[in-house]
């Protein structure tokens, strides 16, 4: 039996000086296959205690800093930190914290970034995450795999540089182009002033080129005009200092407008203008000059490019807001050119002798205005077919605008445009109130002077346009009313006479300035500027 029990007990100690070998062989495996990616890894791999001294590091890891492996160990983690971003001992207090963390959670990582100092005195940013790897729970150790990051992080802020400097040129563009247009205005209106005034024939009488020649002129500048206007607006909009005025906008009194000032143009091309609206449709949200502005050059746009056939105009009810729809039988816009359609200055036919004039602004201000709504304009075209164009206005808008209102404080609340009433019994200054809408102005009409004292206290204008045909006592006694009234003894009133009628009885009645009619953009001008600036 003894020598039993001594063979179990030699048979036992055999197999646990086998397992002994095995488990060290599994070791010494586990170990080497460790090393060899811990020294063959391409990220730098640091072995950190606790305090956040580095115990080991491998050469990706030595050459990312430019220290040896001899010199790395017993260094600090954050020895190497930028004493110029970041405070040492709140980097130091977090990696022990975070060290901790992850030795008593081995499923913990943490990641951060921080800038470190190589050894030449470069500087390099590094992004490190830290876990525990190891097997032996016994080691109290964490692995930090370092990325070196300098060049992602240097083209991140090159592109941050160049976006800056990007939107810097852009509101220096917007700026000096504002700044020009204003300054290219003055001697604009001085010149159709002046021609207007020859037009008339005040001085003595014209000759058949000479009218010509006149016309030429004034036509000109009413073409220049209108780009300088749509310069000021592009501007205001890109530099964020467009404000709406939202209201309701009567649907059918804005495509009758838009139709009125487009229906002679598309007879003379021999153009059939057609209009639809949904019933469902009476009015919708939005800045009413603005709207007619988008809709006046949807259509216009369309009738340039359409040499036969139709222009349809269409309004229908979504069920997210309202949709006007222009579409036409024009030359249509080839697929590889739609990316260009709504850029600003882009005009697709791009020749020094090009078949269409314009600049390329009317479409980019169109959808700058429409997203401004938190709309939108998109098209559908087929080159040689025609287009179809669709301004859309939400009506979530509202609400979003409500709310943004509800809290600026009235003290805060700021209305850029001025406000001119027209009163007038004639419809005979659409082109008036068409020119002030166009340079900024918000303008109503009334067409009753009995209704005058009341429609000013509704509305509150800064300035009254009162239309005189006569010096009759009505007339006067209406200037009289209007200067009683405590709430109007800061109105501006601008009396509209006739040629030849003279204006100190308009003055001693009341008047604060009188236009001699026909008006000219000169005269109106000067008086904007005498009492509105």
């Amino acid at each position: 039996m003894n020598n039993d029990r001594n063979h179990v007990l030699s048979d036992s100690k055999n197999r646990n000086a086998d397992l002994a070998v095995t488990a060290q062989e599994a070791l010494r495996q586990s170990e080497a296959r460790f090393r060899a990616i811990f020294e063959r890894s391409g990220t730098g791999i640091g072995l950190a205690d606790v305090k956040g001294q580095i115990i080991d590091s491998n050469s990706a890891l030595c050459e990312m800093l430019g220290y040896s492996r001899e010199e790395l160990r017993g260094k600090h983690f954050v020895d190497c930190l930028s004493t110029d971003e970041v405070k040492i001992d709140e980097d130091l207090n977090y990696v022990q914290s975070a060290f901790t963390e992850v030795l008593n959670n081995p499923g913990v990582t943490f990641t951060f970034q921080y800038r470190c100092k190589h050894k030449d005195g470069s500087w390099r940013n590094v992004e490190a995450v830290g876990c525990n790897l190891l097997d032996d729970p016994s080691v109290e150790a964490i692995v930090i795999n370092n990325r070196d990051i300098t060049e992602r992080h240097r083209y991140e802020t090159e592109m941050c540089q160049a976006r800056d400097a990007a939107e810097a040129g852009s509101r220096a563009k917007s700026e000096f182009l504002a700044t020009m247009s204003h300054e290219l205005r003055t001697p604009l209106n001085a010149i159709m002033g002046l021609s207007q005034l020859l037009q008339q024939e005040l001085f003595g009488s014209l000759n058949d080129k000479q009218k010509e020649y006149i016309d030429c002129i004034y036509s000109s500048g009413e073409h220049l005009l209108a780009l300088i206007n749509d310069i000021l607006d592009l501007s205001k909009v890109e530099a964020a200092k467009e404000e709406l005025i939202l209201q309701e906008v009567p649907v059918q009194q804005l495509c009758d407008y838009a139709v009125r000032m487009v229906r002679d143009r598309a007879h003379n091309q021999g153009l059939q203008l057609t209009t639809e609206i949904d019933p469902q449709v009476t009015t919708f949200i939005a800045d009413e000059q603005r709207s007619k502005q988008m809709l006046l050059n949807l259509l216009t746009n369309a009738i340039k490019f359409t040499h036969s056939g139709s222009v349809s105009l269409e309004v229908k009810k979504v069920p997210q807001g309202t949709e006007f729809i222009v579409t036409d039988t024009g030359i249509g816009i080839a697929t590889d050119q739609l990316n260009l359609l709504f850029q600003p200055f882009q005009q697709l036919d791009s020749r020094l002798n090009r078949h269409y004039e314009g600049t390329g602004l009317g479409l980019a201000l169109t959808r700058k205005l429409a997203r401004l709504h938190g709309g939108d304009v998109t098209v559908e075209s087929t080159f040689g077919v025609g287009s179809r164009f669709t301004l859309f206005f939400p009506e979530h808008f509202v609400q979003e605008k409500e709310d943004k209102l509800e809290n600026i404080s009235p003290a805060s609340a700021t209305f850029t445009k001025k406000q001119i009433l027209i009163v007038e019994e004639d419809d005979r200054t659409a082109k008036l109130q068409d020119y002030l809408l166009s340079i900024g102005y918000q303008v109503e009409r009334i067409a009753n002077k009995s209704d005058c004292l009341q429609q000013v206290q509704v509305r509150q204008p800064d300035l009254v346009f009162l239309d005189m045909q006569c010096q009759d006592n009505a007339n006067i006694d209406l200037l009289h009313s209007l200067r009683q009234e405590p709430i109007f003894k800061d109105l501006i009133v601008i009396a509209m006479i006739p040629t030849g009628m003279a204006s100190e009885s308009w003055l001693k009645a009341g008047a604060d300035d009188c236009l001699f009619k026909p008006i000219g953009i000169v005269q109106l001008e000067s008086v904007l500027m005498r009492h509105l600036h």
